[in-house]
This record gives structure tokens, sequence and C-alpha cells, in this order.
């Protein structure tokens, strides 16, 4: 008959299995918190460069007297390029941000959008976050009397 070691060392196969599941198990737990969090800080990250983006629009609606209410606007406010005309807000803009951080329209997780709204006579600076279920969204308006709010 064969004999049974007393003495056994080292592990059985299914042992360092059930290890190394549990291991994996953990690090997909780690991960994906992380993930979550570096998505959190970005997107307010994002939040704090957009309430800065309507500060400005706001503060450069002062300077150059543009009434939003006035047909000529939509030139005023101009493509947002470096090809743009001086004295536009997107030119502006531009100058300030690049074309990395700002764009005519959001692109989530990434671009703040801007968007002049000639019906409500509003500017709309909008950013849309890596979070889902639109957590890190954040959207300010800045009206005809170059005021900033919260939408």
């Amino acid at each position: 008959m064969l004999k049974l070691r007393k003495n056994k060392k080292g592990f059985t196969l299914v042992e360092l299995i059930v290890v190394i599941a549990i291991m994996a198990v953990l690090a997909g737990t780690v991960a994906g918190v992380t993930v979550s969090q570096l998505n959190k800080q970005t997107d307010n990250t994002k939040a704090t460069e957009a309430k800065g983006i309507a500060d400005f629009v706001s503060s450069w609606l002062m300077e150059t007297g543009i009434d939003l209410t006035d047909t000529a606007t939509t030139f005023a406010i101009g493509e947002i390029s470096k090809e743009g005309t001086d004295g536009t807000l997107g030119y502006a803009l531009f100058e300030q941000y690049g074309a990395d951080k700002v764009a005519g329209t959001a692109e989530k997780g990434k671009q703040i959008g801007i968007t002049y709204d000639a019906e409500k006579t509003q500017i709309k600076i909008e950013y849309l976050g890596k979070q889902g279920g639109g957590k890190g969204d954040i959207t300010y308006i800045v009206n005809e009397e170059a005021v900033v709010s919260k939408a």
C-alpha cells in the first residue's frame, strides 16, 4: 500500500488557484476604485476650469460692451481658433485657454464647450463629465447682463 506523508510541504494546485483568484478580485476592486477617483478628480478640475472660463466670458462681455440681444453678436462670438478674427470672443478664448481646453461643443471628459444661444440671449459653458450618469456634468450660463449662473 501507499503510505501517506504526514509532513506535507508546499501548497496544492487548488490552494494556489484559490489564492490567485482572491488576489485578482482584490486587484480588480482596487483598480476600479482608482479609476473612479481619477475620473472624479478630472471632473472637479474641469468644473473649476469651466467656472474660470465663464468668469472670463463675463469679463470679456463687460470690457467689450457686446450686447447679446444684438443680431450682430454671432459674429462677435466667432470661432474658437487661432484663425479666428481678433477681437472676437472665440479668438480671446483661444489666446487665453487654447483649442485643447475649449471648443464649440463639449466633448465628454475632454473639452469644455461654449455655445451662444441667440434665442435665450445667453452663452452656455458646458463640461460633460467622465463619471457615469451625468455626475460630473456642469453648465454655466452667462446672460445678457454678463452675470454668471450655474444651470
